[in-house]
């Protein structure tokens, strides 16, 4: 079907207009748009999406006419536009395509509804609700749990009871974005509960089964729900792995008991090193003397086949987090002398039940277990850990380099600041930057602070958003001189990041100089950055006159592909094996290309997986190592393509900071299904093989190259 003719009618019949700064008002027409844009409408959906422009109105026209395929692209463009800039009228065109006759486009403008979060949706979406199709009622029940609306949270507890099991996953992953202070919280966490109990004995309540059982778990774990102790419990022996590792989250996000304990440390041998993991984890965060002799045995732990170093790993951190160990409050003061004796005492016994594990972990055949050994012995033994920190030091390998600078954090500043001042001057940015994020730690100190204002003023852009982001909580107006010059001399790659943390550090130091560089702010290149100095601005001084933000600049000239005769499949030989992706051009059309051209041009070969997270992802694809880096193969950032597609094990995303749209060359791959970071960060692919090689990846592993498939091979 040739599309040109009735764009060319529908653009001459729109009234000229022009958006405003806050978007068309639900009153004016949609305007006229290029004509040009008849004759490519797909490249004209592109570039206006990665301008995030609504085209002067040509996206809602789109949205309502032509193909499917156009109809789809429009609705999702339209979705991913800011609320702020772009308002009622858009939400408007996505109500319109609430009611399209095609499925598809129905379900994107429920998604796009709940992206935008405007809670004026929530009418519209409750009707939704109602629709005929159940992927259509899984995206209302998506969006509404996204919005500030006590309906629309009462509605997505009500989707339940949906006879669609689509429907009912969505309703068992909302409550996990209600805030705290929701009305609806505790009904959720009872109406979770309740639904994880179900027997299937009445039919207006389907039962939960393995789609939904996880989900649920999820929820309550996210929202702390104590009253799920018990079902946290039991489905810690789920024969399910995912249900194991959502109950065992879910006992590390409340207040620990005897029986919660006792689970934990019987999982630390489970069969799934993804669930010992956790388990790890979560008997850190529940810091209990009685829990050593149990995470030394999991420090020990050598299945190589299951990727036991993430448990090694995962269990030596805990042992660094014992010292936590509440102490009893003295009744009295005069108690107060025995009481810190007794302390004394128990962390005098916990180092030394601990010490031998920590010492024997810094010769495990891990780089990652032996820099997490260093820093828990760091945090127990402090300078007692000083020859072992100066040790590592001097290592070959930079993660251990890496672990000293990191374990620096936790000793006294008469020993840490000279080392720290040799390792920020390591050839290898990731151990530099390890360095400067530990003199953070130090920033009281007059010497670190020193040092760290005149890392504001250091060529390297990494080692200056660290310096930033260690004045965050802590800038004055002594620090004011060394902010503006870094805020007016970053250029370059993250040069817009550094400029965000010179902003937040700015609001915090306050007073006049503070003000003045929020309001220069205002005006800054990069749009996200004006956004932010605005706010800020206008939150120390409400009503102040800012200065207008400069136009955009952005121009999408270089396009990705927007037809595929099939989905394209990547290999990424690492030095563990190889990992197979196929991509999701329909989905992602931006960001598939970016990976395609940078590994065609060579520039994954060599490079590092420089984070690693037990049970949560493995990321890499920085040319710094230090996930400070990384331009796409245009060199402007990745406008974020959020979508609704889940992540789940072996899912490719792209990394970001607080912008979200900062996509550059990093990527990362899922341990596990991640509902937290669904609707929030790009995913772009799904591997296909090579799951065991994604379990092996530890930090320091390499990215070989990255090269192209036969379609389907």
């Amino acid at each position: 079907m040739n599309s040109a003719p009735w764009i060319l009618a529908a653009l001459s019949s729109c009234l000229v207009g022009c958006s405003s700064l806050h978007g068309p008002s639900r009153s004016q027409a949609v305007p006229a748009a290029p004509a040009a844009a008849a004759q490519d409408p797909l490249g004209s959906i592109a570039r206006f999406e990665d301008m995030r422009s609504d085209g002067d109105g040509l996206l809602q026209v789109l949205a309502a006419r032509g193909e499917e395929r156009t109809r789809l692209r429009a609705v999702r463009a339209l979705g991913r536009l800011p609320r702020d800039e772009y308002g009622a009228s858009v939400t408007d065109a996505l109500e319109s395509a609430l009611q399209d006759r095609a499925v598809s486009v129905r379900a994107a403008a429920a998604f796009g509804l709940g992206q935008r979060g405007d809670a004026d949706a929530t009418d519209a979406l409750l009707v939704a609700l109602r629709d005929a199709d159940g992927e259509v009622r899984a995206r209302a029940t998506e969006a509404l749990s996204r919005l500030d609306s006590e309906r629309a949270r009462q509605a997505v507890l009500a989707a339940l009871d949906d006879a669609d099991v689509r429907v009912r996953e969505m309703a068992t992953l909302g409550p996990a974005r209600f805030p705290a202070s929701s009305p609806q919280g505790n009904v959720a966490d009872t109406d979770l509960c309740a639904f994880l109990l179900r027997d299937g004995k009445d039919p207006n309540k389907p039962s939960a089964d393995e789609r939904t059982r996880w989900r649920a778990l999820f929820s309550l774990g996210r929202r702390k729900a104590e009253r799920a102790r018990d079902l946290f419990a039991r489905f810690a022996t789920s024969e399910d792995v995912r249900e194991r590792i959502f109950a065992v989250q879910g006992l590390a996000a409340i207040p620990p008991d005897a029986e919660g304990l006792a689970v934990l440390r019987a999982k630390l041998t489970d069969a799934d090193w993804r669930v010992a993991s956790d388990a790890a984890a979560a008997l850190g965060k529940h810091a209990d003397s009685r829990s050593i002799d149990a995470l030394c045995s999991a420090a020990q732990r050598a299945d190589p086949v299951n990727a036991a170093h993430h448990v090694r790993r995962a269990a030596v951190t805990a042992l660094g987090l014992m010292q936590n160990t509440p102490a009893e409050q003295p009744a009295a003061q005069e108690e107060l002398i025995q009481t810190l004796a007794a302390r004394n005492e128990r962390l005098f016994r916990i180092n030394n039940l601990a010490r031998p594990a920590l010492v024997s972990a810094l010769k495990d055949a891990s780089p990652a277990v032996r820099a997490a050994a260093l820093d828990s012995l760091a945090r127990l033994a402090r300078e007692g850990a000083w020859a072992e920190i100066g040790a590592a030091a001097d290592a070959a390998d930079a993660v251990e380099r890496g672990g000293a600078a990191a374990a620096c954090a936790h000793i006294d500043a008469s020993h840490a600041l000279p080392l720290l001042d040799r390792l920020l001057r390591d050839p290898r940015p990731y151990v530099a930057t390890a360095a400067a994020d530990a003199l953070a730690e130090h920033v009281a100190d007059p010497v670190a602070r020193r040092m760290v204002r005149e890392l504001l003023a250091n060529a390297d852009n990494g080692l200056r958003l660290s310096a930033a982001t260690a004045l965050k909580d802590c800038a004055t107006s002594e620090d004011m001189p060394a902010l503006e010059r870094c805020f007016e001399s970053s250029t370059g790659e993250i040069s817009a990041e550094v400029a965000a943390a010179v902003l937040d550090a700015a609001a915090k130091a306050g007073g006049d100089a503070g003000f003045a560089l929020l309001a220069r702010g205002a005006s800054h290149r990069d749009a996200y950055v004006a956004r932010k100095a605005r706010a800020l601005a206008l939150a120390a001084r409400p009503g102040s006159k800012l200065p207008a933000s400069p136009p955009s600049t952005r121009r999408a000239e270089a396009l990705p592909p927007l037809a595929w005769p099939s989905s394209p499949r990547v290999a990424i030989d690492t030095s563990r094996g190889t990992l197979v992706f196929e991509l999701l051009p329909d989905e992602a059309p931006f960001h598939v290309a970016n990976l395609l051209e940078l590994a065609r041009a060579g520039r994954y070969d060599g490079l590092s997986f420089h984070r690693v997270v037990p049970d949560f992802v493995v990321q890499g694809g920085d040319r710094r190592g230090d996930g400070n880096g990384g331009t796409t193969w245009r060199g402007d950032p990745l406008r974020g393509e959020f979508g609704p597609r889940p992540f789940r094990r072996g899912s490719l995303g792209m990394p970001r900071n607080d912008d979200p749209d900062s996509g550059g060359s990093q990527i990362f791959v899922t341990h596990r299904e991640t509902p937290h970071l669904d609707g929030r960060y790009t995913l772009f692919g799904e591997m296909v093989e090579g799951f065991d090689v994604l379990d092996a990846l530890q930090v320091g592993d390499l990215i070989v190259r990255v090269r192209d498939l036969p379609a389907g091979g």
